[in-house]
């Protein structure tokens, strides 16, 4: 029997990831790239279904994510990446990753209902008043303008959300590779993430980088090269930080 530890690593490996990330990518491109395509396409289909489209995004993501880093372990191990890796979190484990994505929405709903009763009605009027002119950049003014009072309520908002996705980036992986339960993973996922909280300072800024730098690319064809390398490297996060030992048992039988 195999258990996982957390391990804490420098700041520097928040770099690192990327870096092998690209380099799993460059291990078959066709194929990490096709298959982040079709990773997108999923995620956009869904989007696009009517009334529903958001909310079944988001209880697929963790499905489609189990896929593609199915497809990022056989690129680790130089195996054959094949088109139905895409497709793994369909076929081993999916009540579970389902019911991620379920934890997940629900969260979502928990943070939004908690900001919304911060807010109050200085929240309700500027969010009214943003329906009427549907102008992005004037409810970020007033949102953040003193005289709302909302800085503390959006910081608050904020700080949650964060936590939230800091408790789901590696549970899909717990739940698909190691066999954890929706909830325990989240809770593995967040202590992870809180304890290497420097490398994904560094790793968040470069890809703040290199997601400007593909910006620029016409019709939002940056995304080809941004979404594979946010994949692979999250892959490389997720081996770096949960590394595998033997459990005492097993050492025992093998002394």
């Amino acid at each position: 029997m195999n258990k996982f530890e957390i391990q804490k690593v420098p700041a520097s490996h928040g770099w690192l990831w990327v870096k092998h990330g690209y380099r799993l990518i460059m291990r078959s491109p066709l194929q990490a790239f096709s298959l982040a395509m079709f990773f997108m396409l999923g995620v956009f289909l869904a989007m696009n279904i009517p009334h529903a489209g958001v909310l079944l995004a988001v209880l697929l993501m963790p499905i489609l994510m189990a896929g593609y880093m199915r497809v990022c372990r056989s690129l680790e191990y130089n195996e054959k990446v094949e088109p139905r890796q895409i497709i793994a979190g369909f076929e081993s484990r999916t009540a579970q990753l389902v019911t991620l994505g379920g934890m997940l929405l629900l969260g979502m709903i928990v943070v939004s209902m908690f900001t919304a009763a911060m807010g109050g009605s200085a929240l309700s009027s500027i969010l009214e008043t943003f329906q009427t002119q549907q102008d992005p950049s004037a409810l970020i003014d007033a949102l953040l303008a003193p005289e709302s009072g909302l800085r503390l309520t959006l910081l608050a908002g904020f700080a949650l959300l964060f936590l939230l996705m800091l408790a789901m980036q590696f549970a899909p992986m717990l739940v698909f590779f190691n066999g954890m339960s929706p909830r325990h993973a989240m809770q593995v996922s967040l202590m992870a993430s809180v304890r290497n909280i420097l490398p994904f300072s560094v790793y968040s800024l470069i890809m703040q980088l290199i997601a400007f730098a593909v910006s620029v690319v016409p019709m939002g064809l940056g995304w080809i090269i941004l979404v594979p390398i946010g994949l692979t490297s999250m892959y490389v996060a997720y081996r770096d930080i949960f590394s595998e030992v033997k459990a005492a048992s097993d050492e025992k039988e093998n002394g």
